[in-house]
Parts: structure tokens; sequence; C-alpha cells
């Protein structure tokens, strides 16, 4: 699924930040940018206190932001799950690992303004919601382009129709035109919850008919999905009627 601009320059400033790069960052921001610290739960205001913030209150730690999924709720405005990951710079001994729901603020191609969301733990999130419709409503729909389009380039999962490993954007494809040469599927999402570890976790209602209309499956089925940037990257799926652990 191709990006739009805004959602690119957030990939590349998790990216910058992750690599230290705070010069990168820095000429990302607009003048009077406003900027969370989320050491000391306050504002910093203006380039130059967000470049002191980096410059030394950063430095003593290895601070990683993940991206779980994002979406645009209006032009100029971009919400991110991530996970965010706090490390000693001295030893690598982990300091804190939790979500949290970032909501920037776009002007100009520039970062104006940040809201962040420590600890977030609620069990769902627009950007996942929208990613799972879009796969599902390609899938009830046979669209083999918008079902590969919602997993990441290094995507990789077991197919349950082969039994055998899928990898990459050729091989997604493939198995979404063999899917649904075989098979016409209509799953209905019942719920989905975030897991502690990040994975989503999907219960669904799934009707599957062979190419002669013969019913092959008719019940609940549970996926669990992967996600970095936005798009699926793993998946398991349980069609047994009862949950893998």
């Amino acid at each position: 699924m191709l990006m739009t601009p805004d959602e690119d320059r957030i990939t590349q400033l998790y990216e910058a930040f992750n690599r230290r790069a705070f010069d990168r960052c820095i000429a990302m921001l607009a003048p009077d940018v406003s900027w969370p610290d989320e050491l000391e739960d306050r504002r910093l205001e203006g380039l130059d206190a967000v470049r002191a913030y980096l410059d030394h209150a950063i430095a003593p730690l290895r601070v990683c932001y993940q991206p779980i999924a994002l979406f645009t709720p209006s032009p100029g405005q971009i919400e991110v799950l991530a996970r965010q990951t706090v490390l000693s710079a001295t030893d690598g001994s982990l300091w804190s690992s939790l979500r949290v729901r970032h909501r920037y603020t776009i002007k100009d191609g520039l970062f104006t303004h940040l809201e962040s969301e420590q600890n977030y733990t609620a069990p769902t999130f627009e950007g996942v919601d929208r990613l799972l419709r879009r796969l599902y409503d390609a899938i009830n729909a046979g669209d083999v382009e918008g079902a590969a389009a919602c997993f990441g380039d290094h995507a990789c999962f077991e197919d349950k129709l082969e039994d055998g490993p899928i990898s990459g954007p050729a091989a997604i494809r493939a198995h979404f035109e063999h899917l649904f040469a075989t098979l016409q599927v209509t799953a209905t999402m019942c719920d989905y919850a975030l897991e502690p570890d990040d994975r989503v976790r999907v219960r669904l209602q799934v009707e599957a008919r062979g190419a002669t209309g013969r019913l092959w499956h008719d019940g609940g089925v549970t996926a669990w999905y992967r996600l970095e940037g936005g798009l699926i990257v793993g998946q398991d799926v349980d069609d047994s009627g009862e949950e893998a652990p």
C-alpha cells in the first residue's frame, strides 16, 4: 500500500530518531514547533528547546520507536501507535517498554505539533481498525491487489491451504490469487484487540465455499496479526474453533 506524503514523513522522522540522527529530525520540524518532553511531562516550544532536549536529555538513553499502526484523521493530521523502548546508553539495560499514541500536526511539509499519550493500554486503535477492514473488504471482494496491499514488503506467514511459507510481495500476491481461484470467502470481523506483545487478535465468522459452491468452512476463526508501520508483517490463523496459545 502506498503511503501518503505525510505518512512517509512520519516514517522518515522515526527512522532518523532511532538512528540518533537528530539534525535530520530538527530539519523536519517547523520553527515554532511545540513538542512534548516525554521524560519530564512538559512542553518544549521552538527548535532550540527541542534541540537541547535531544542533545542533553536523550543523550544518556537509547530511545527507539517501532510504529505499529497509523492513520490520517484529516489532512495535516497523523496519528501513530508505536512501541517505545528506552534503554540505558551505558549498559543497555531496559528502562521501559510501552505503547504510545502520537498525534502529529503537519503544515507545509514540516511538523508543527506533537501530542504524546504514554502507556496506551486501550485494546483498539483506529489505524488498526481501518487496516483490518481494508483487508477483509478485499478478501470478500476477491480483490488480489487490495488484499496484498495490506502486507508489508518483508511479511512472512504460513499458507494454511498449501502448508508452506509465504514470504515477500510476489508470493503474497500469488497466495491470494490461488486462494480466490480456489475459494469464495466471506469474512465478518466480530471484534479485535491489541495484545500485550503488540499482536492484533481478531475473532472472525468465516464462510468458505469451493468453486462449485461446496461448503468448506462455516464457523469461527481466530487470527493474529503482527503489524509494522501500518502494514501486516506476520499472521497466524486458527480455524479449529479452539484458540491457539
